[in-house]
């Protein structure tokens, strides 16, 4: 017989639930001994039977009466715990309303203000096509990058975890990712991600980073990646590398479909759209497989 049916989450904690089966069995339970100690008067059944059934009743009421207090593993501060734990609740927690956020400030939300501006996503989206039309050797199959909302979010989301790692890993499983990070000032957005176009000078087509680090600039420049969304976040007393930073810009841009894929250069060379997917038609645009008009709808949520 199943006697809980769980625990009840409320924006204080947690309290116990007490299965219906439980409960009703309780009731019968009781009526059934009344009546067998009111047939067998004195009987050593009697006895032992009510001495459960009191048993049962008073752990009912102990349950019952329970109050709703705060768990005591209640995340008192996501961002200081481990990524693979936080990463658990990855786009559940920031997706949150600012509305429904808990009354002790304990559990992340979202704002409803976006993280990042419609003059940022132009610039980013502008800065990825112009370093994928630049690739050289030249690509033969480089798709134009339009914006994706649904990759926005994702980033989004993960941004207001303030958590200098990839993640969460159930969406990393199909999208790609680059992440940045800064405490200075910065005068426009492209400044967060030159740092990934300057690792090309660590790339060698169509070999591996000839030194240090290059996936952030093979990623920008995978052929078939032709999606990204990004986000902007604010973040205070943000662990990076072990280290407590009090204050910090953290941008995340996740792409579709995802690359870097092992074994596999980033595009083709050949001469531009010369391997261009049947999908658009033999149109090209600055050395980019493309729709006849490129066009970029940026749409708030």
């Amino acid at each position: 017989m199943l006697l809980f049916s769980g625990l009840r989450r409320s924006e204080y904690g947690y309290t116990v639930q007490i299965s219906a089966q439980f409960q009703t069995q309780l009731h019968r339970s009781a009526g059934i001994l009344t009546e067998v100690a009111r047939l067998y008067p004195g009987s050593s059944f009697k006895s032992s039977a009510m001495r459960v059934c009191y048993s049962h009743l008073v752990l009912a009421a102990i349950l019952w009466a329970m109050p709703c207090t705060r768990a005591a593993v209640a995340l008192t501060n996501t961002t200081e715990l481990p990524p693979l734990i936080v990463a658990d609740f990855g786009i559940e927690l920031s997706w949150r309303s600012s509305s429904s956020s808990s009354s002790s400030g304990d559990v992340p939300h979202s704002r409803k203000k976006r993280y990042i501006s419609s003059r940022d996503m132009m610039a980013l989206l502008d800065y990825h096509n112009r370093v994928r039309s630049q690739v050289f050797p030249p690509a033969a199959n480089m798709e134009y990058m339009v914006w994706d909302e649904r990759l926005a979010k994702s980033a989004e989301s993960w941004a207001s975890q303030c958590i200098w790692d990839h993640g969460p890993p159930h969406v990393m499983r199909y999208t790609g990712q680059n992440l940045s990070i800064t405490t200075e000032r910065y005068r426009s957005v492209i400044d967060l991600v030159k740092s990934w176009h300057d690792e090309k000078y660590s790339f060698s087509y169509p070999n591996r980073c000839t030194s240090s680090v290059c996936t952030h600039y093979t990623q920008m420049v995978w052929a078939n990646t032709n999606r990204i969304g990004c986000a902007i976040n604010r973040c205070s007393n943000m662990y990076v590398f072990g280290a407590k930073w009090k204050q910090a810009t953290l941008l995340v841009c996740n792409y579709s479909i995802k690359g870097n894929w092992v074994g596999e250069a980033p595009y083709k060379t050949g001469k531009p759209c010369s391997a261009c997917p049947s999908i658009y038609g033999g149109s090209c645009d600055k050395n980019q497989c493309s729709r006849s008009k490129p066009r970029t709808k940026l749409k708030r949520f």
